[in-house]
């Protein structure tokens, strides 16, 4: 009864969370209108300040996936502004929304509208990128993400995995690619967990037990002698056959589970850590 009874609450305060978003979506379409309806009665207000207007409420409406009223709004915005700057934007915007509604040839010829016009539009060479991936073009998929990623004054982790998710689908030499990728990111980040965790797998998925371990020991030493990371390192010793080195991290792995609080080490995961570790030991 009591599981019931959770299960119950926990969909009510998700149903609620959800209802909460779209109540917030409709007070904000409903403030753009208000605006917009002042700017009908208002004889000084000006159409490209009514073209900001549609477009934001364009984006409301692609937000709550509102595809044909967000369609409106942005054809609206255009006819009421002949600002470039805010065209290109529109331009952008209406892109990106068709490869969010799964139509990737409209979004190519959008998005490709924009580069034209300003080459280091880095937003829309984001998105012109992962519509490469729909229409299932890897290589232009990769080929934009590195001039994208080549704008920003420091990428983000996730934009390095993302770009190594792109070259991984590419048939001859993507694992390679990946593995570059990955490389530059942590030369310029640093050993970030999440890319030394993709580059350690990419290494091994090649049989290069060599490099993956290189790139383990980057990281600093208190993350390195996590069990996790002991328990990968004892795999790929045994998996060189260096089964000494292998029981030897895989003790490391244990002994540091022993030492830590009692209310982590009870933990599933934690304790799924040490049974793997343990059965290591015993084969």
């Amino acid at each position: 009864m009591k599981i019931l009874t959770c299960l119950c609450l926990s969909y009510s305060l998700f149903c609620s969370a959800l209802v909460c978003a779209h109540v917030q979506l409709d007070v904000r379409v409903q403030h753009i209108n208000d605006l917009l309806a002042a700017d009908l009665n208002s004889q000084l207000a000006s159409q490209t300040h009514t073209a900001q207007l549609l477009l934001q409420r364009g984006e409301l409406h692609s937000e709550s996936q509102h595809w044909d009223l967000a369609w409106q709004d942005y054809q609206g915005a255009m006819e009421n502004t002949h600002d470039a700057n805010l065209r290109m934007d529109i331009w952008y915007y209406m892109g990106r929304m068709r490869l969010q509604s799964g139509m990737p040839d409209e979004a190519y010829r959008l998005l490709s509208k924009v580069i034209k016009l300003d080459p280091s539009y880095e937003s829309a060479r984001l998105n012109l990128a992962r519509t490469y991936i729909e229409l299932s073009d890897y290589r232009a998929a990769m080929d934009e993400m590195d001039i994208f990623m080549s704008l920003l004054p420091r990428p983000t982790p996730d934009q390095y995995i993302e770009r190594a998710n792109m070259a991984r689908q590419i048939e001859s030499d993507g694992q390679s690619l990946v593995i570059e990728g990955l490389n530059e990111g942590v030369n310029r980040l640093g050993p970030i967990v999440s890319l030394v965790d993709l580059l350690v797998d990419s290494y091994l998925a090649q049989g290069k037990h060599k490099e993956a371990l290189r790139v383990i020991e980057l990281l600093p030493r208190d993350i390195n002698s996590l069990p996790r990371w002991q328990l990968k390192k004892g795999d790929i010793y045994q998996e060189q056959k260096q089964y000494l080195d292998a029981e030897t991290a895989y003790k490391k792995g244990l002994n540091r589970i022993n030492n830590m609080p009692e209310h982590r080490r009870l933990t599933s995961a934690v304790e799924a850590l040490r049974n793997q570790l343990e059965a290591k030991l015993l084969n």
